[in-house]
Order: structure tokens, then C-alpha cells, then sequence
């Protein structure tokens, strides 16, 4: 199966989790696809927007960050993320994200049900 940037869903999500601003969302496939995945997407968090801290239950997220700067909450605990780094948020773990940056940072996520 090939997925074209074309045929992904655009949505814009608005104070995400709580947070601040609008988070873009570039949808790679919708949660039907792939057994297991509830989310498959390219997030663009404009600077000084921030997605809320949430906790994750039954499932794990992963954001592999691809370009720009933030900061993540992972637990209570403060974390620098940059292009290439990678976070993981398990079952029953929070985290929250902000854009500190000047430019955009993008993220691609997946949640993957336990």
C-alpha cells in the first residue's frame, strides 16, 4: 500500500490536551489501517504552542522529533528534545510538549494500543 501526502487528512487542533494554539496535524493513515495504531501523523507545533500534559493508558506514544526545539514533560521530569531525538510515553505515563523555539517544531507521532 502506498499512502500519498495528497490523499493524508489535514486537521488543526485547537488548545490540545490544554495547551496553547493551534497543533497542525498531517494524518498518514486513519486508525483503521494498522491494527493496534490509533494515531500515525506529522504534528507541526508553532512556536510558543505547547500540547497539554495527558496521561496515556492502555497504549504508548511515540514523537520522533524532526526539526526545531522544544521542551517535554515527561513525568514531572523537564526534557530539551532537538531534530532526532525520541520520546517515548508509555501505559500509564504523561507527558506534555512546547514549542520554546522560533520555528516550527515537527514531530512524527504514533500511539500504539497495548
Amino acid at each position: 500500500m502506498v499512502i500519498k501526502t495528497s490523499n493524508m487528512e489535514k486537521q488543526v487542533r485547537s488548545e490540545l490536551k490544554g495547551g496553547k494554539g493551534d497543533i497542525h496535524f498531517l494524518n498518514c493513515v486513519n486508525k483503521d489501517t494498522i491494527p493496534n495504531c490509533r494515531l500515525l501523523s506529522f504534528m507541526t507545533i508553532p512556536p510558543k504552542c505547547s500540547i497539554g500534559e495527558h496521561e496515556h493508558v492502555k497504549e504508548t506514544e511515540c514523537y520522533v522529533i524532526r526539526s526545531g526545539e522544544g521542551l517535554i514533560i515527561d513525568n514531572g521530569k523537564e526534557y530539551q528534545v532537538a531534530a532526532g531525538d525520541v520520546v517515548l510515553t508509555g501505559d500509564g505515563d504523561k507527558h506534555s510538549v512546547l514549542n520554546k523555539g522560533d520555528a516550527p517544531l515537527e514531530i512524527l507521532a504514533f500511539i500504539v494500543m497495548n
